[in-house]
């Protein structure tokens, strides 16, 4: 009888949609205009606040908040309970009415999704970009690609505090920074050394760690498995430096962390945007920018984009799925329940969804949103 009471108690929290949230943030770039598309007007950078916890996507709720498309797509981290986001701005819109190099960190509080609340304006460095949040929700991390550096934040009631900074090496272009080893490491991307960069995490203090780990062209984006010392970094440049002009077809590496070194690579299309795990860490996946916003008389050029999606089996990814896109798409985030997965799509202002079986993706366009910027970075509490 009891299971029974249950089963009916389930079914009745079913049909009144009372299942659990699952908050997202996306972070809209309104300055951002495709090369096609100057005369285009500019609108203001928001942040758009997302449900995807009751088998679609819902947009709850929209904030002007500072905001950039131009780098990797990991300008947006949430605290473990989905009640605090940082979002990072390495551009805003300039006196001459052109986007400028900045240093914003904006702090948002999401205990009530459908009010949204900006509570403190921080700076970082120049070029703000990848942030990350410690597992504990205690501590978080700014990559500022323009300056070389990483400030370190306290988190503490809702409100960062900024407790220093970390001095990288001349031209070591950081775009993006995740933790490790149960917070208490964290890896950066280093763009311009073709690099992953150790830094030492105790408590508040962090310091650069001894050691690169050597990676392939112009790593870009990064993801850090949740339970395996697994690193993958997708690669702008492809599998090593060149010097051949044009568009070069780009990479995935995959990194063993204990061994410090990079152990595969995996051939992507030109431009591959953004690598995100499942919550699981069963699935990999990857946004290829694919040539989509390159002039439509290049011969690189391509009206879609694709997403890949991988199974990670040990240190090796296994193709499972693949589909086309939209143009000029950035992040992506999975579902709780790994069965659907949230893209940017910046050409169109649009958010796609898209579902997943295990064996194949199908878009919902009847799910797709449209928005007034263009959305450039995502985050849930699970992805970064």
């Amino acid at each position: 009888m009891k299971y029974r009471y249950c089963a009916v108690a389930l079914a009745v929290l079913l049909q009144a949609g009372t299942l659990p949230a699952q908050i997202a943030v996306s972070a809209n770039d309104g300055k951002a205009l495709p090369a096609d598309a100057l005369n285009e007007p500019r609108t203001a950078d928001s942040i758009g606040v997302l449900d995807l916890g009751r088998g679609k996507v819902r947009l709850l709720a929209t904030l002007p908040t500072p905001a950039t498309v131009v780098g990797p797509p990991g300008s947006v981290a949430l605290t473990a309970d989905s009640k605090l986001a940082i979002v990072t701005a390495g551009q805003v819109l300039g006196e001459a009415g052109t986007p400028v190099a900045a240093d914003i960190v904006s702090v948002i509080d999401l205990s009530r999704p459908r009010q949204p609340r900006l509570v403190r304006t921080l700076h970082a460095a120049t070029g703000a970009a990848g942030v990350a949040i410690n597992p504990t929700g205690t501590l978080a991390l700014v990559a500022n690609t323009g300056a070389d550096s990483v400030s370190v934040f306290t988190i503490q009631g809702g409100r960062l505090s900024p407790v220093g900074t970390v001095a990288l090496e001349p031209k070591s272009r950081p775009v993006d920074v995740f933790f490790a080893d149960r917070g208490r490491a964290a890896y950066v991307v280093a763009q311009g050394a073709n690099s992953l960069l150790r830094l030492s995490v105790n408590g508040s203090h962090v310091v650069r760690a001894a050691g690169n780990i050597a990676v392939g062209a112009q790593p870009y984006s990064l993801a850090i498995h949740p339970r395996l010392p697994v690193a993958y970094v997708s690669h702008l440049g492809g599998r090593a430096p060149s010097s051949v002009p044009g568009p070069k077809a780009g990479s995935v590496g995959i990194v063993d962390l204990t061994a410090g070194r990079m152990v595969g690579q995996i051939d992507t299309g030109v431009t591959p945007e953004h690598v995100g795990l499942s919550p699981s860490g069963r699935y990999l996946e990857v946004t290829v920018n694919n040539g989509s916003t390159l002039p439509t008389s290049s011969p690189n050029f391509h009206d879609f984009g694709l997403m890949t999606i991988y199974r990670v089996e040990g240190m090796g990814l296994v193709p499972v799925a693949e589909t086309r896109t939209g143009r000029w798409c950035q992040g992506a985030v999975w579902s709780a329940d790994e069965k659907q997965i949230l893209l940017q799509c910046s050409l169109r202002k649009q958010l796609e969804l898209y579902r997943f079986d295990g064996t194949s993706l199908a878009a919902a366009p009847a799910d797709f949103i449209t928005l007034d910027a263009r959305p450039g970075a995502i985050a849930t509490a699970r992805s970064r």
